[in-house]
């Protein structure tokens, strides 16, 4: 039986076929699909956090970040304020954060938080890595550290025999070997 399809589009079949049985599936099973992993922070109760930040009304201050914005802020206080600033122990962000709060600030809020990896809804299932690390390369503005993430479809009978038909269809003339693992 023979199947009619515009060269471009076989081109496509036989690179997707390549990259299906060579790509790396990161000790995953068959079927494998490709996702968007990106980083998260969750504000937490005090004290269960991975590290604290200071927000404001337009976002947030990490510890290095608070300290730059007290410098920036800071020749505008009296001079018994700016000696305070000098002889504070600027390595606790909850001691810079009091520092704002008393002499600078009144709409600052100190949080602790906990960054997690979790995958984004939106981007949906990518075939292959290289699409997906294409995909996180190109509109990484749009996420926080992106980077690929390698799912299972376990038991999704019909996304595998569509890989299976993908990896194994006859190109070139020749019936390509089923894909083995890495």
């Amino acid at each position: 039986m023979l199947v009619d399809i515009p060269q471009e589009d076989f081109e496509f079949l036989k690179e997707l076929q390549h990259e299906l049985n060579t790509q790396d599936t990161d000790g995953n099973a068959q079927p494998v699909f490709w996702s968007v992993m990106e980083e998260k922070e969750t504000y937490v109760p005090e004290d269960c956090g991975d590290y604290k930040v200071i927000t404001y009304d337009d976002g947030r201050w990490t510890l290095e970040e608070a300290i730059e914005e007290v410098d920036s802020l800071i020749s505008e206080c009296d001079e018994e304020i700016q000696n305070e600033w000098k002889e504070l122990d600027k390595s606790d962000i909850s001691d810079v954060y009091d520092f704002m709060k008393d002499y600078l600030m009144d709409d600052i809020e100190l949080y602790d938080v906990v960054k997690e990896d979790v995958l984004n809804r939106n981007t949906g299932a990518f075939l292959t890595k290289r699409a997906c690390k294409q995909y996180c390369e190109k509109y990484s503005y749009n996420h926080n550290n992106p980077h690929t993430y390698a799912m299972t479809a376990y038991r999704n009978f019909e996304l595998e025999k569509l890989l299976k038909i993908l990896r194994t269809l006859k190109l070139d003339g020749q019936l390509q070997e089923p894909f083995e693992q890495k």
